[in-house]
């Protein structure tokens, strides 16, 4: 890894730690969205008593961006969980499984994967009571044909390799060589990639359908979402309000992304 990657991965990585920090941390601030509005202090621009300003209601930006995280941080990682552990398990059973279940299995993922993810996503939300932990238990199923190929195409690459044959030759169970020589050493990159994917995409669809209004988090609980959503009624010289969450969700999402793919790079480099 060059010292641009190395660089990129201890700032995604700090990124990462700053977002689960937030994400433990919001459950223990006090908020009450009834109180926390304040029309005599409406759009103060950024300053030591507020340090990302208010919005248009008078309500700290900076403790709603805190409370924020809490729309996807247990959703996402609910949804990263539900992908890695079954998709892990389906990919590295179907990698070394033969006949009839293989194919059975294989072709249940083919037909689970022809489902469009977001549009799926809304139809269920327009089915059911709407919520994120909904929607992030509907992503997480839908991930799993994601990692299961990989996952698949890891195992069966790896199960001709000799030192895999001689765990064998030497009585391991076949089930201990899959599950950990396997999927949990040799695996491990490939499902963080995937739990940091499934992670941004979770913050993605939140934030999205929050800013619409119609499936995501309501006001006046706070999502990084619907505080974008000011945009529609601030005036132009007060862009704190939107801008600074705005930009909170294209670097949680890049940095999610980032560290997924050079943590995933450093891991394939120690294990080989």
């Amino acid at each position: 890894m060059g010292k641009f990657a190395r660089l990129g991965f201890w700032l995604s990585g700090l990124i990462v730690l700053a977002v689960i920090a937030l994400g433990c941390i919001a459950p223990l601030v006090p908020y009450e969205p009834a109180d926390a509005v304040s029309y005599d202090d409406a759009l103060v621009s950024p300053s030591l008593a507020h340090l990302m300003g208010t919005d248009e209601q008078g309500r700290d930006i900076a403790i709603r961006l805190v409370k924020g995280t809490e729309a996807f941080f247990l959703p996402g990682l609910m949804a990263a969980a539900i992908s890695i552990v079954l998709g892990g398990l389906t990919g590295a059973l179907t990698g070394y499984a033969t006949g009839f279940f293989r194919t059975a299995v294989l072709g249940a993922l083919q037909l689970l994967d022809t489902l469009p993810r977001l549009v799926f996503i809304i139809l269920v939300c327009t089915i059911r009571d709407p919520s994120v932990m909904l929607i992030a238990f509907v992503a997480g199923i839908l991930f799993i044909p994601t990692v299961a190929t990989v996952i698949r195409r890891k195992v069966e690459s790896l199960a001709s390799e000799d030192y895999i044959l001689a765990h064998i030759a030497h009585g391991f169970s076949p089930v201990r060589v899959l599950l950990h020589h396997i999927l949990w050493l040799q695996c491990w990159p490939i499902l963080v990639r995937q739990a940091a994917f499934v992670f941004g995409y979770v913050l993605f669809v939140e934030t999205g359908l929050s800013y619409l209004g119609d499936y995501g988090v309501q006001e006046p609980t706070p999502s990084w979402g619907n505080m974008v959503a000011q945009v529609r009624s601030l005036p132009s010289d007060a862009p704190w309000p939107w801008l600074i969450p705005a930009a909170a969700i294209v670097l949680t999402i890049s940095g999610f992304l980032a560290f997924g793919n050079l943590a995933a790079r450093r891991g394939e480099e120690a294990v080989r």
